[in-house]
């Protein structure tokens, strides 16, 4: 098996987001090639704005039939999900969830761009760092 990781300081200038079809603009360019059998993992930090309604995601293409652990930090409680898109329709492949960290996993069923997804529901005194490490491995 091939492991590919990487590490990046992604960030999002302030731009709100109002509903789910405005996620898909925001997305970020899947950076693994989807490659069934090897695993996938990374680390990265990712800077959320402090104005409510910001929102920041990092997706990753991952094949179907594979285990996805992720946990997260955050300075603030934020929404939180996974979320994929197939054709106009976005599913999510991990529910919503608030809170200011998280360890868990989700199975994929399909070759998909699946996006971790923060929103800042709240007006707050600064902008944070959210810290982000995940690993998709074949089931």
């Amino acid at each position: 098996m091939k492991k590919v990781s990487g590490l990046a300081l992604l960030g999002l200038s302030g731009a709100v987001c109002c509903s789910m079809a405005a996620w898909e603009g925001y997305a970020h360019e899947a950076t693994h090639a989807m490659e069934t059998g090897q695993i996938i993992s990374s680390r990265v930090e990712l800077l959320i704005r402090k104005a409510a309604g910001t929102m920041i995601e990092k997706c990753v293409a991952i094949p179907s039939k594979y285990r996805v652990s992720f946990n997260y930090t955050s300075a603030e409680i934020t929404t939180f999900s996974v979320h994929y898109h197939q054709g106009e329709e976005v599913l999510l492949a991990f529910d919503e969830d608030k809170q200011s960290s998280l360890s868990s996993y989700f199975n994929t069923h399909s070759d998909q761009n699946y996006c971790f997804t923060w929103v800042n529901e709240q007006d707050k005194n600064r902008d944070w760092v959210i810290s982000l490490e995940y690993q998709a491995t074949p089931l």
